[in-house]
C-alpha cells in the first residue's frame, strides 16, 4: 500500500518506541500515496536530482540535509549528558564534557544553507525527508546486545570481533578499529555511545573513563580526539572501540527501510544504505 511521509515517519518512531520526532529528522517536502523510495544515507542536490529523473516518489536520508533537522540538531546532543550519568558520570562533568559538542553544532547549523538541498527537492516537486535518531538508536541496542551476549571474562579482543561479525560491519570495507587500548585488555563496564546525535570526542569518553568505563564504542572519531585520548590514557587498561561510521548507521537504517517494504514501501538503497542486508 502507499504511505505518507508522516506515516514513514510514524513507522520510524514504532520502532523504537517514542512518541515524538526528533530535532534531527524531518519532513522537508511532505508526500501522499508514495509507493517508491530513494534511500541512503547522505542524499543531497544530486541524488534528488537522480530521483526525479529515474521516477521515484519519495527522497528519504539519514543525515539530516537542511531545514530544522540541521540548523535546530543541538536538542538532540542532550543525549550525551543522559547516556553518561547512566554509567554514573555527575551530571555536572557530563555537561561540562557534552558542551563543546553542542556549542559547534549550534554554530554549524547557524551557519549553514539550510535551505540548499530541500529547496531543490521543492523546485522538483518531489518527497523528501531524513530520519536521523531512531535508526541510530536501533543500532544503539543491536551493539548493546553484542555486548551483553559476551561472558564477564571476555576481552575487548572479543567484543571487537563479536561487533565484526553483524553484517552491515562484516561487509563494510572499513574494520572495527581499536583506537585506544589492547585487544587482550579486559572489556569491563561498556559505554555505548551510539544515537546521541554524534560521537562524544575525547571529552566525553575521558569523562566515562575517568568515572569507572572501562570500554567506549563510538562509531567515527577525530584523529585529534583519537591522539588525546592515547596521551592520556595509553599507560591505563581503557579502551576505545571504533566500528565505523556508515556500516554502524547502515545497521538502523536496514532495519527501518526492512519496516518500510513490510508495509509496501518499494525502496532502493544508495550512499550506504543496504551494506549487510
Amino acid at each position: 500500500m502507499a504511505l505518507s511521509t508522516e506515516e514513514i515517519m510514524q513507522i520510524s518512531l514504532d520502532l523504537v518506541g517514542w512518541d515524538d520526532v526528533p530535532a534531527d529528522s524531518g519532513i522537508h517536502v511532505p508526500g501522499e500515496d508514495l509507493e517508491t523510495a530513494l534511500v541512503g544515507i547522505d542524499l543531497e542536490s544530486p541524488e534528488i536530482q537522480l530521483a526525479d529523473r529515474e521516477g521515484y516518489d519519495l527522497v528519504l536520508a539519514h543525515h539530516p540535509p537542511g531545514g530544522d533537522p540541521r540548523v535546530n540538531f543541538a536538542p538532540v546532543l542532550d543525549k550525551q549528558v543522559e547516556f553518561m550519568t547512566a554509567h554514573g558520570v555527575p551530571e555536572e562533568r557530563a555537561e561540562e564534557a557534552a558542551s563543546g559538542i553542542i556549542s559547534g553544532m549550534e554554530h554549524a547549523g547557524h551557519s549553514a544553507n539550510y535551505r540548499h538541498d530541500p529547496s531543490i527537492a521543492e523546485h522538483l516537486d518531489i518527497p523528501y525527508m531524513n530520519v536521523h535518531l531512531a535508526p541510530d538508536e536501533l543500532g544503539r541496542r543491536r551493539f548493546q546486545e553484542v555486548a551483553d551476549d559476551l561472558d564477564d571474562d571476555a576481552s575487548v579482543g572479543a567484543f571487537a570481533d563479536a561487533l565484526g561479525e553483524i553484517p552491515e560491519i562484516e561487509e563494510a570495507i572499513t574494520d572495527v578499529e581499536l583506537r585506544l587500548g589492547e585487544r587482550e585488555n579486559d572489556l569491563g563496564e561498556v559505554a555505548i555511545h551510539h544515537a546521541a546525535g554524534t560521537n562524544g570526542g575525547s571529552d566525553v569518553a575521558s569523562a566515562y573513563f575517568d568515572n569507572g568505563v572501562d570500554t567506549v564504542l563510538y562509531i567515527h572519531i577525530g584523529a585529534g580526539d583519537t591522539a588525546t585520548l592515547n596521551e592520556e590514557y595509553g599507560d591505563t587498561d581503557k579502551n576505545l572501540v571504533v566500528t565505523g561510521h556508515i556500516a554502524s548507521d547502515a545497521i538502523g537504517m536496514n532495519e527501518f527501510i526492512d519496516a518500510l517494504e513490510a508495509e509496501g514501501l518499494e525502496c532502493d538503497t544508495v550512499s550506504g544504505c543496504g551494506i549487510g542486508r
